[in-house]
């Protein structure tokens, strides 16, 4: 299938299907949404309490912080970024609710909703160590990354960065490599959730078989992420500009709320609305890995039954 199609697809079986995506977006999304939301704001407020003049974009260029300062600073900051992985986990394991919801059997509303929950719910130990051993991969790249252009800027000779030198070629050359490789990782990973959802996979399994599934097919799937990364972003940033319009302008103000906090609410519906965009993409994906690599496989289908990894 072509990029198109696998787009119409998608969105065919998400609007089919409304009711049953609808309701794991608010499952999965909803909660994420609102704790990153609520960090965001938790996070906001301290640091405007600390730099006053933030606001107006004047920073107090006062030399030292109190420790009680740092301690709220780091404290917020802490929350912000544990809600941020706590999003991150609820909606890996959200991805694979929507895949089952997609890719599953037609059946009645309740009974698909209760599929997908039960499918997202055994497979959440195999999600989690997906997103660590992933994690830790990529943390490994990055700071082999920087500890080679560090070494090459400081022990090859180099200038300023517009004047070069050997050194500066090298880290720009690691630099550009580490981005390709994490580019390359992260094509060769998409079709993991999927295969979670559709073939009982277990997280080694997930790793083994999406290897599989894209290769020969890095620009195919680079293409389907692109893709449907700019159309959630384009789709995000209209719906929010016309929510804000008719919340956080008009209602916001009557009702007394405070506008930073209409703006959170604002951005966590539209977080939810748009959640299943890109997993119904990677779920029509895969049906398409897995018929291009059925003659070369043995017919491996959606729905199969692998080993637990």
């Amino acid at each position: 299938m072509r990029v198109g199609t696998i787009l119409e697809t998608a969105l065919h079986t998400l609007r089919r299907r409304w009711r049953t995506v609808l309701l794991l977006a608010l499952a999965f999304a909803g909660p994420a949404a609102l704790f990153t939301s609520a960090a965001g704001i938790r996070f906001n407020e301290v640091v405007l309490d600390v730099f006053p003049g933030i606001s107006e974009g004047i920073i107090d260029d006062t030399p030292m912080l109190t420790a009680a300062q740092l301690e709220r600073l780091g404290g917020a900051f802490l929350g912000f970024l544990l809600a941020t992985l706590v999003a991150g986990l609820l909606g890996s394991v959200g991805a694979v609710s929507f895949t089952y919801a997609v890719l599953g059997q037609d059946q009645p509303w309740g009974q698909a909703l209760g599929a997908a929950l039960r499918v997202a719910l055994r497979r959440t130990p195999s999600v989690i160590a997906f997103v660590l051993v992933t994690s830790a991969v990529i943390v490994a790249i990055l700071l082999a990354g920087t500890l080679a252009i560090t070494s090459a800027i400081t022990l090859l000779p180099s200038g300023p960065i517009a004047r070069g030198g050997p050194g500066v070629f090298v880290a720009l050359v690691v630099g550009v490599s580490v981005v390709v490789a994490l580019a390359y990782l992260t094509m060769r990973w998409a079709p993991a959730y999927p295969v979670m959802a559709m073939e009982g996979a277990g997280w080694r399994v997930a790793l083994r078989r999406s290897w599989q599934l894209s290769a020969g097919n890095i620009w195919h799937i680079a293409a389907v992420v692109i893709f449907g990364a700019l159309l959630t972003a384009l789709g995000a940033a209209i719906i929010t500009q016309l929510l804000s319009i008719a919340i956080v302008d008009l209602l916001a103000g009557a009702a007394g709320i405070d506008t930073r906090v209409a703006e959170s609410l604002v951005v966590a519906a539209v977080t939810v609305l748009l959640a299943p965009v890109s997993p119904a993409l990677l779920a029509v994906l895969y049906v398409d890995l897995c018929q291009r690599h059925a003659p070369a496989t043995g017919g491996h289908r959606p729905g199969d039954r692998h080993a637990e990894g």
